[in-house]
């Protein structure tokens, strides 16, 4: 059964699960090796380490579980930006971007945000807060969505126009395929 898990999972989060799994492993190994000799702060933040190894491949599986069936169950309307946060760490690059959107579905308003992420990215450059964007969300659970701010739609054309190419499957460019 878990196997099955493992290999329904992207390859992102495969990775993922590989590299905290192998960490989880070798902190497990020292902490049994050496139990007797190293002391409570050492055995206390050790295992701290390894329950957040944990929570971090929970955290990925089911950010993937809500991807994969956003994708094979999805729906579009329209959205615009509330806020939008960049953040310049040197040597960061991207991580700690993050948007809030708000966005109607059957004239019931949503308000959704998150962070960069491997399958959308927040570009460095802000966007035209004046406008709507594309905003992909899951038909029997609209907050589970994501804005597409490469997709802006300026007209009703544009929306009509997305609307025909997500007609049949998602574009490689909106969310990340594995």
């Amino acid at each position: 059964m878990f196997m099955k898990e493992l290999f329904n999972l992207g390859d992102h989060t495969k990775m993922i699960t590989l590299i905290f799994g192998i960490i989880i492993l070798l902190i497990s190994f020292y902490l049994i090796k050496n139990f007797k000799t190293i002391d409570i702060q050492l055995k206390f933040l050790l295992s701290i380490i390894i329950l957040g190894l944990i929570a971090s491949i929970l955290s990925k599986k089911e950010q993937d579980e809500q991807v994969t069936v956003l994708k094979n169950n999805f729906s579009l309307t329209t959205g615009n930006i509330e806020t939008y946060n960049i953040t310049n760490l040197k040597g960061k690059g991207d991580i700690g971007n993050s948007i809030k959107y708000i966005y109607s579905v059957d004239e019931q308003y949503f308000v959704n945000s998150y962070g960069e992420n491997y399958y959308v990215k927040i570009p460095q450059d802000k966007p035209d807060l004046s406008i709507l964007y594309l905003v992909i969300y899951e038909k029997t659970n609209p907050k589970n969505s994501f804005i597409l701010l490469n997709y802006p739609i300026t007209s009703t054309e544009d929306f009509e126009r997305y609307k025909e190419m997500f007609k049949d499957k998602i574009p490689a460019n909106a969310i990340k395929q594995d």
